[in-house]
């Protein structure tokens, strides 16, 4: 058993390694970052509803970079080593193709967790820049900067002193540096006259938030699945159709699933982003109940596994060379 984990954790960790220093990952998660920080800028002119744009528009970009991410993510991963010959390589060595496909997943949800938590803090620090009367917080954008650019100069100090990679020491440090971030600017008042620890920070984008990762997690376990059969362009295509498709399976589906059983088959077979996406429900100061979320959670879990069971039966057929 102690030797079965001690695999687990290498293949797990060797995958987080491998996808992290691919720079198409870092390019998207900075660009994620970046836009969800531009957007108070553009949303001066909403006339009092400058925080919802903020909020919704960085959560889209949560969900729809982490779409990406996740596609990059399992391509660079089962696929590629497919066709390079390292998956034969570790098989080749006592270690089971459910072992290996498994801990490769593990490695891809923990690129996404830690992709999913950057965004959220970026997306909370975006939101607690917006003022009331079309004004920004200028202090925070300043701090929200500062972490991007500490977290590239150390890529560069430790690419330079330690020869480490520069991708993958930029990626880990995104996280790491907008925690420092967040942190800093929950201690401010935009008067300056001391506030509790986060009482400005717009706490209940927390569950929405979690309910859109959730949504990549499930997204990355498709992409996974996929993965096993079809390149990259291909499996991140079939990606964006199925979401595209669960977007709108209410209005294709649901109507007819009454009166037509292949209609209802995929109804049933498609997971239904609007579980995920509620993000209407925090206007006029709603919350999202802790309930949902793990009621979301439980949904997310199972269809995720089923998928990856699916893709652990493709995985146990392909042929590697």
């Amino acid at each position: 058993m102690r030797t079965v984990f001690l695999q687990a954790w290498t293949l797990a960790a060797n995958t987080v390694l491998d996808i992290t220093r691919q720079p198409v990952i870092l390019l998207l998660t900075t660009t994620c970052v970046a836009l969800i920080a531009l957007l108070p800028s553009t949303a001066v002119f909403a006339f009092g509803e400058e925080a919802r744009l903020v909020r919704d528009g960085a959560l889209a970009f949560h969900l729809v970079f982490g779409l990406l991410v996740a596609g990059a993510a399992a391509s660079a991963t089962i696929y590629t080593e497919i066709k390079r010959g390292t998956a034969a390589t570790v098989l080749c060595k006592p270690v089971s193709r459910s072992l290996y496909f498994l801990s490769t997943c593990a490695g891809i949800l923990i690129v996404l967790l830690m992709f999913c938590a950057t965004a959220l803090l970026a997306g909370l620090l975006s939101v607690r820049m917006v003022l009331p009367g079309m004004q920004t917080d200028g202090r925070i954008g300043a701090i929200f900067l500062t972490a991007m650019l500490v977290a590239f100069g150390y890529a560069a100090a430790a690419n330079f002193m330690f020869r480490g990679s520069f991708v993958s020491q930029a990626w880990g440090a995104l996280l790491p540096c907008l925690a420092a971030a967040f942190v800093t600017a929950a201690w401010l008042d935009p008067n300056c006259h001391g506030a509790q620890f986060g009482s400005l920070m717009a706490w209940h984008m927390v569950p929405a938030g979690i309910l859109v990762s959730l949504a990549v997690m499930v997204l990355a376990a498709l992409a996974v699945s996929l993965s096993t059969r079809l390149p990259p362009v291909l499996s991140t295509s079939a990606c964006a159709v199925l979401f595209f498709l669960g977007l709108v399976s209410d209005y294709l589906f649901r109507s007819a699933a009454t009166t037509s059983w292949w209609a209802e088959l995929g109804y049933r077979l498609l997971p239904n982003w609007q579980d995920f996406w509620i993000v209407d429900t925090l206007s006029g100061g709603g919350n999202i109940p802790w309930g949902y979320v793990a009621g979301a959670a439980g949904y997310a879990a199972l269809y995720a596994a089923a998928v990856l069971s699916l893709g652990l039966l493709s995985f146990r057929r392909v042929e590697i060379l």
